[in-house]
């Protein structure tokens, strides 16, 4: 289930570079105030596989029909729109219901008012491709060793193969949390339209470097529908990992060639 919500204000929204922290702050209060229950799906272990935790939430940035950045903040000339999606609908009714009944809400200094909250309509995936662009960056990480024996992690690009690989088993792994162990997956394919932009954001103090992109995804409709409905790549709670359907259709030819789960990395025209 996917929400659009737009705000409104008097004056232009200034906000801090940083406002992606903010906005999760805002999306899991509204959550916890319609149903304080779902503390634990948002702050506890929520699906736990293989030692991973999901929340199968997602959600997007802002976007403005224009806005503008000073040394301290970008500025939003309202009206703002706002993207929410989860497969889980008890998430999206909780937030529903909250930004209808109190929509005055507060985003760092920022007072909002949501004006309106839409259901956008489902998405058939099944037998096509689909081409989606980043409406929040896509973060995929891996945890290597330094010289000296420590750990630290290390943001990946999509032109390093191991980002598709990771975000395909991140994809898998969401999966066999929500419909358990018993389902079979297809494979899946990547392909990338355009090369992508890095942005770095500071979550909770710590440095997060994802990819705003656009890319086609062809396979298995299961594992696409995940994909759209509860965000690719990590930290898609914290307003990461959202996408926009562009279209669907037959693959492009170069996906047609390469079999879906292929160990080709993906590549820009």
């Amino acid at each position: 289930m996917r929400l659009c919500v737009e705000f409104s204000s008097a004056a232009p929204v200034a906000l801090p570079w940083d406002y992606p922290h903010h906005l999760h702050g805002m999306l899991v209060q509204a959550i916890l105030e319609a149903r304080p229950q779902l503390d634990k799906l948002l702050h506890g272990q929520g699906f736990q596989v293989e030692g991973h935790r999901y929340r199968l939430l997602t959600a997007s940035w802002l976007f403005a029909e224009r806005f503008y950045r000073t040394p301290e903040s970008l500025v939003f000339v309202p009206p703002i729109r706002w993207w929410v999606s989860s497969p889980l609908s008890a998430l999206m009714e909780a937030l529903s219901v909250t930004l209808l009944v109190k929509p005055e809400r507060r985003l760092a200094a920022a007072l909002l008012m949501v004006s309106t909250v839409r259901v956008e309509p489902m998405v058939a995936f099944e037998g096509q491709a689909a081409l989606f662009r980043t409406i929040s960056p896509i973060v995929v990480s891996t945890v290597e060793l330094r010289p000296d024996g420590k750990r630290y992690r290390r943001f990946l690009s999509p032109e390093d193969a191991a980002f598709w690989r990771n975000l395909e088993q991140n994809l898998r792994r969401k999966a066999q949390g929500l419909y358990g162990d018993g389902q079979q997956f297809g494979p899946l394919a990547f392909r990338t339209v355009t090369p992508g932009r890095s942005r770095l954001v500071t979550v909770q103090g710590t440095n997060v470097r994802g990819w705003e992109l656009e890319f086609w995804i062809w396979g298995d409709p299961v594992l696409i529908a995940l994909g759209y409905e509860a965000g690719f790549g990590e930290r898609n709670q914290q307003c990461f990992g959202m996408v926009r359907l562009l279209r669907t259709g037959k693959p492009p030819a170069e996906l047609e060639q390469h079999e879906p789960g292929a160990e080709e990395a993906p590549s820009s025209p």
